[in-house]
């Protein structure tokens, strides 16, 4: 097991002197120690390029103990929920899996905190504790793409987008992994000036600042391995109809091609049928919706336009070798 000593480093003696910016992360069961580390060392070098005032940050669990992550990580934490500063910027740190629903004390501390008019945040599937708590009064939050399908099921009246940050007011969510990094050099840019986020930037070795309206993965064309306009648009169409999926004809109609043109571009691209094609956008998304939420088969089958659960565990066995019951871990009749 590897223990990570996060604790704020002791500033160079030409650091500014001046009144703190506090940051708190809080450790969630799914935590990514990747997020943490770039948030911290982004405000360590903001600091050394002369932040004023100067960034601190604390780290902490629910229970006051180091937290082990699924990748074997584990973070020294400087204390529990009362000792968190309400005055501070609280972050929630997920990570790509779906968080269980957070304990009565950590929503009250979160709502105590909204109160006293602190600014809170979050990276991946810290997100849905702010849901669960009713702190997001934007009502649009950047998730981590793999669990955004399960956050927009759980909490339907919440915008998912797919760009790497949304901050607005006093919530800002995060995509976590470096997506982490461009919302911190924007927060840097926004207190103490585009060149002191620059020089953070520039000692990470990061060439590259993305702004909150850039998407979290390749574009679809990259993906895709393809610049076919007509193939693209057609998976775009799949993509936004899963719940009801429309025929391959149809499809073709829409973006402006023949059903033979249609196949040949699926073929030649993506080696497969636009009906196959369809099925796995399809079963993909229900399988995350398996691993991520509480939903029933039947729910996540008809969420995903399947008519029949048995098409749906068919389907679903073929491609995963598993049927949907075994993949939730219940074991099948």
């Amino acid at each position: 097991m590897t223990f990570l000593d996060t604790r704020p480093f002791q500033p160079a003696s030409r650091m500014a002197k001046g009144p703190a910016r506090q940051f708190v992360f809080l450790l969630l069961p799914t935590y990514s120690p990747l997020d943490v580390s770039i948030a911290i060392e982004t405000l360590s070098e903001a600091n050394a390029a002369g932040a004023t005032p100067s960034y601190t940050w604390r780290v902490h669990s629910e229970t006051g103990q180091p937290l082990r992550s699924h990748s074997g990580v584990s973070i020294a934490v400087d204390g529990g929920l009362d000792d968190i500063d309400m005055s501070a910027t609280i972050l929630l740190c997920g990570g790509n899996r779906m968080e269980a629903p957070a304990s009565r004390a950590v929503i009250n501390l979160l709502r105590k905190a909204a109160r006293h008019g602190a600014t809170l945040g979050s990276f991946g599937s810290g997100c849905a504790i702010l849901a669960q708590a009713g702190l997001l009064p934007e009502k649009k939050i950047a998730a981590h793409w793999a669990i955004s399908t399960a956050i927009q099921e759980t909490f339907p009246e919440i915008d998912v987008c797919e760009q790497v940050y949304e901050a607005k007011g006093k919530a800002m969510t995060c995509a976590g992994g470096l997506a982490t990094l461009d919302m911190f050099l924007a927060l840097i840019s926004e207190h103490q000036g585009v060149e002191c986020a620059h020089d953070a930037a520039a000692a990470l070795v990061c060439s590259n600042i993305r702004d909150q309206e850039n998407e979290q993965t390749l574009s679809l064309s990259c993906r895709l391995g393809s610049q076919s306009e007509h193939l693209i648009a057609a998976v775009e169409l799949m993509k936004d109809t899963l719940e009801h999926p429309l025929p391959s004809a149809e499809i073709a109609q829409r973006v402006g091609v023949s059903g033979r043109q249609l196949e040949r571009l699926f073929a030649k691209h993506l080696g497969m049928s636009p009906k196959s094609y369809n099925d796995k956008l399809r079963l993909e998304r229900a399988r995350r919706l398996l691993q991520q939420t509480n939903m029933t088969p039947l729910e996540i089958a008809v969420a995903n336009g399947f008519t029949s659960t048995t098409h749906f565990s068919k389907l679903y066995r073929k491609r995963f070798g598993a049927s949907p019951y075994a993949e939730r871990g219940v074991p099948t009749c």
